[in-house]
């Protein structure tokens, strides 16, 4: 494959629901973010160092870092409501993102707009996802030698009917490419470069299963809501995951 030699992984989670009907007016929102990590060094670096975070704080192997639970702190996070204790783990979390080499992409639909936006009704996740992997294939003008080549796209499973429904998305778009949707700030790609730049479908992992990749992507997308929502973009938490934040796509 000559200078594409190394391959990426792309982790893919959400937050909030793509329901379009019953809008949740404490989130309006639907994230969809992305974390592109070489493959090899996510073997041999990011999962470790995942794992050695658990360790230190006495999580068991199969403890998922869920930012739900986490902010909460249910089940195996209660320990964080001891202040000196949360304070060291987030302390330790944002030092992982912090050092990581990673890449972060997101995008935040305002499902509000969104229902005004198109005489149509639009789920937010295909929306976002096509947004999202435009935005990864690089800017616009960038030679094909350059764009990554992403071996496998793993996505959190939200239930067999909501799984079926956006591999049948993604087949479309290596039929008929990526559509921006009018954004502005995103390119449409023809199905060539989808099928040059993506793997033949998603792959899906459930909740309970321990994916590193995974942790760290729900880890960064309620932090990217949040800001997009409150436009505090100088929030800590915000900031921590703009060191690594590739493209934010606010839509419409």
């Amino acid at each position: 494959m000559g200078a594409m030699a190394r391959s990426y992984l792309l982790f893919v989670d959400e937050s909030g629901g793509h329901d379009m009907v019953n809008i949740d007016p404490n989130w309006p929102v639907f994230v969809l973010a992305g974390l592109l990590v070489g493959e090899t060094y996510y073997a041999k670096t990011l999962v470790p160092r995942v794992k050695d975070i658990k360790a230190r704080y006495g999580l068991p192997g199969d403890a998922v870092l869920h930012s739900r639970s986490i902010r909460r702190q249910e089940g195996v996070f209660g320990f964080l409501s001891n202040e000196q204790d949360r304070q060291a783990f987030y302390a330790d979390i944002n030092s992982l993102i912090c050092g990581l080499r990673v890449r972060l992409y997101a995008v935040v639909i305002d499902k509000q707009q969104l229902q005004h936006h198109f005489v149509y009704r639009v789920n937010p996740y295909n929306v976002s996802l096509s947004q999202l992997l435009s935005v990864v294939c690089g800017p616009p003008g960038t030679p094909s030698p350059n764009r990554p080549f992403v071996s496998r796209i793993i996505a959190e499973s939200r239930g067999k009917v909501e799984d079926k429904d956006l591999q049948a998305e993604y087949q479309r778009f290596r039929v008929r490419g990526l559509a921006s949707y009018g954004s502005p700030m995103v390119q449409v790609r023809r199905p060539a470069t989808v099928l040059r730049v993506f793997p033949e479908r998603v792959d899906f992992a459930r909740k309970s299963r321990v994916v590193a990749g995974l942790e760290l992507v729900d880890l960064v997308a309620y932090p990217v809501g949040r800001a997009a929502m409150t436009r505090q973009w100088d929030h800590p938490a915000y900031r921590v995951v703009a060191t690594k934040l590739k493209d934010l796509i606010l839509f419409p």
